[in-house]
């Protein structure tokens, strides 16, 4: 594992940039991550890829990275535990199976990134941009996605378990199988969602949550609470 700096990070960024390259912020097991890639049907890494793959590993948990510009940044399998990222630019960022615990991306633009089996339990999404990004199967248990823009999000199969969507706007979300167990949907924008398979047990609405035509909450154990 490699300690950074917030400065290291920008400047490694920065660099690979620079060079016309994708900046790249692996997480700790290179060969576990080359699978991963051509799995999702991206290229091998390179020979040179592997000899300038030094930030691969790179410890990122509790670093500040707020308002930091991450767009199309690939942080596959990468540990950003506790980090800050409020305010960040994580847009069609690569964020597969990434460790985001306890993150806080509150206001960060995270829109048509790959969030894909990424652990997102307890994190701060709160006015967060998540518009027409992939969460498949992503744990967001207990998070807090107050006022999130969710609008064309896919949350197939996604653990949303306890989490705050109070507020949020999951206007054509794709929410297929989706864990919403005691989740708080209280003013939340469920129009044309895709809630086919959805468990809803224990999650709590109240008149202002919109729900998909012909949909009735209390039927799937919604609980409406005024």
């Amino acid at each position: 594992m490699t300690k950074l700096t917030r400065d290291q990070v920008l400047q490694f960024i920065e660099s690979a940039r620079g060079r016309g390259e994708k900046p790249e912020l692996l997480g700790p097991n290179l060969n576990e991550t080359e699978r991963r890639r051509t799995k999702l049907g991206g290229p091998n890494l390179s020979e040179t890829e592997h000899r300038r793959a030094n930030l691969s590993g790179a410890e990122l948990f509790g670093m500040d990275l707020s308002g930091v510009d991450l767009h199309g940044v690939d942080l596959i399998g990468a540990n950003l535990s506790e980090a800050n990222l409020s305010q960040a630019n994580l847009k069609a960022a690569n964020l597969y199976e990434a460790n985001l615990v306890g993150a806080n991306l509150a206001e960060a633009n995270v829109s048509q990134a790959k969030l894909m089996k990424a652990d997102l339990s307890q994190a701060n999404l709160s006015q967060t941009d998540l518009s027409q990004a992939n969460l498949g199967t992503a744990n967001l248990s207990r998070a807090n996605l107050k006022g999130a823009n969710s609008r064309q999000a896919s949350l197939r199969g996604a653990n949303l378990r306890g989490a705050d969507l109070s507020g949020t706007d999951l206007d054509s979300a794709d929410l297929l199988n989706a864990d919403l167990r005691q989740a708080n949907l209280k003013q939340a924008n469920l129009k044309q969602v895709n809630l086919s398979g959805a468990n809803l047990h224990g999650a709590r609405y109240d008149k202002a949550t919109t729900w998909p035509t012909s949909l009735n909450p209390a039927e799937l154990g919604a609980l409406c609470e005024e």
